[in-house]
């Protein structure tokens, strides 16, 4: 794979792609902050503006082994994180995650900025993309099938989550060869 050197920053119109600036560290924090972003994701908890300060600085111009990246609006306004990784070099597999802000759910947001990704893994090489979701979020898991990737199984309690919960993640896979929806 060619793995990037810079931080891509990626357009479809609608939303741009781009590094995360210090102007977004207090978007950052509200979407960390907001029940249902800590429910499915790793952060913190509780969740500080120090966090948030931390995750933008690290995020930045971080491009190895993944990069974080702002999903902007077209005013250039955070409404979500994403980003890519690389699940397994040797075999050119990548991993796309999402976070949509609470204040710009429901609009396709994760899936245009899945698309945008998506798209990019194929330039540079990847044979194969990853996205993981918690069974129990209906809405991820409806932004893979959208996006075209195939529901291939479900790992029991696989994750660790707040408070102790263990959650089952339903892994999902795309190969170049798919169907496109």
């Amino acid at each position: 794979m060619d793995w990037p050197r810079t931080i891509p920053i990626l357009t479809d119109g609608v939303i741009t792609l781009r590094p995360l600036e210090v102007e977004d560290v207090d978007a950052v924090l509200a979407t960390s902050l907001d029940p249902d972003s800590a429910a499915f994701t790793s952060i913190p908890s509780p969740y500080t503006r120090a966090d948030a300060v931390e995750f933008v600085d690290a995020s930045a111009s971080k491009v190895w082994p993944g990069f974080e990246v702002a999903i902007a609006d077209a005013d250039d306004a955070l409404i979500g994180t994403c980003g890519l990784r690389i699940r397994d070099e040797e075999s050119a597999v990548t991993e796309i995650g999402y976070m949509v802000s609470p204040w710009a759910r429901g609009h396709g947001i994760a899936t245009r900025a899945t698309v945008l990704l998506v798209d990019y893994s194929w330039a540079i090489g990847a044979r194969r993309i990853a996205l993981d979701a918690h069974a129990d979020n209906p809405a991820s898991r409806r932004v893979a099938a959208r996006c075209g990737f195939v529901e291939e199984g479900v790992l029991r309690s696989a994750r660790l989550g707040k408070g102790g919960r263990r959650h089952d993640v339903v892994l999902h896979g795309l190969l170049p060869t798919d169907p496109r929806p």
